[in-house]
């Protein structure tokens, strides 16, 4: 198993042959997908330490669930569903501090964790703001791993950086700022060949929305979270799916646009239930606020019959 390897000791190009043999390998096909809401919840006030959410993983079909906050806090918990798959409630079986490099908590502008992906539910790759940077976890109580950075990294804004990680089935890592870099127009979306960064291609900006995070569909595109704010409403959220082949993006397709009113939407999860039907989860940012609920919203991901 990953959790069992010394990956302290291995090279990133290592760690990307692990990854592509042990990352669920979903079969490709043409399909484009539907969203079908399932459910909103929002986390009980007298949670105050379940603040600042930045991203979540569910798993265990639906069961299980990690979740990182920009304080560089990771927190495990249960979800307990009704037979419509439905949240009910949560149960925090676990929390604690993400460490550096040493094996030291996390401090000063090290601590902006904002997106995770996972290999096997036990280790993370997350990236950070501020100081801009991807980290590779052995398991969530290990000590962080330096993947080599991108030279765009250092274009980064302090608070606008790398907003969204995804592995593909085919192990490969990707990521997309929250915004573009320097004077870009469109997003980067950055590739990882375990050596070195790469931008793979690039897609439009999207009126004013930033991109939150991202993950990768059973088919190999890739959907992401963005968002934006307009005093009028609130906070803003859109999914957005972005097809891709070998070598580029072919084209985008509108999932899902609303209003999400106080609920800043930060975290992107695919997971299947034990029926093997997949569900997109997300998870909002309160910013610490203590009068402003963390909130999951949660959709059916169906297929249709409509080829690219």
């Amino acid at each position: 198993m990953l959790h069992t390897l010394n990956f302290m000791a291995i090279r990133p190009l290592q760690i990307l042959f692990v990854l592509f043999m042990l990352h669920p390998n979903y079969s490709n096909g043409s399909e484009n997908w539907i969203l079908e809401p399932t459910g909103n919840y929002e986390i009980p006030l007298d949670f105050p330490q379940l603040g600042g959410l930045s991203a979540i993983n569910v798993h265990q079909s639906g069961k299980r669930f990690v979740t990182i906050s920009d304080k560089g806090k990771y927190f495990i918990g249960n979800i307990e569903r009704d037979n419509a798959e439905t949240i009910i409630d949560i149960q925090i079986i676990e929390s604690g501090s993400l460490l550096n490099s040493a094996g030291e908590h996390l401090s000063g502008r090290n601590t902006d964790s904002e997106s995770l992906t996972t290999i096997d539910n036990q280790a993370f790759f997350i990236s950070f703001e501020s100081n801009h940077r991807i980290m590779f976890h052995e398991s969530l109580q290990a000590p962080g791993t330096f993947l080599p950075k991108h030279t765009d990294f250092k274009k980064f804004s302090p608070n606008k950086g790398l907003e969204a990680i995804a592995v593909n089935s085919k192990g490969q890592i990707f990521a997309i700022p929250e915004e573009p870099p320097g004077e870009d127009v469109d997003f980067p979306l950055y590739k990882f060949n375990g050596e070195t960064w790469s931008i793979f291609s690039r897609f439009p900006t999207s009126g004013s929305f930033l991109v939150t995070d991202s993950v990768f569909l059973p088919d190999g595109d890739i959907l992401i979270l963005e968002r934006d704010y307009d005093w009028s409403v609130g906070f803003k959220m859109q999914l957005r799916l972005l097809h891709l082949n070998d070598h580029t993006i072919t084209g985008q397709t509108a999932l899902l646009s609303l209003n999400s009113g106080l609920h800043n939407h930060e975290g992107l999860s695919l997971w299947q239930n034990e029926s093997k039907q997949f569900f997109i989860t997300s998870i909002s940012d309160n910013n610490f606020l203590p009068f402003v609920t963390s909130e999951i919203k949660e959709f059916k991901l169906q297929k249709t019959n409509i080829n690219k």
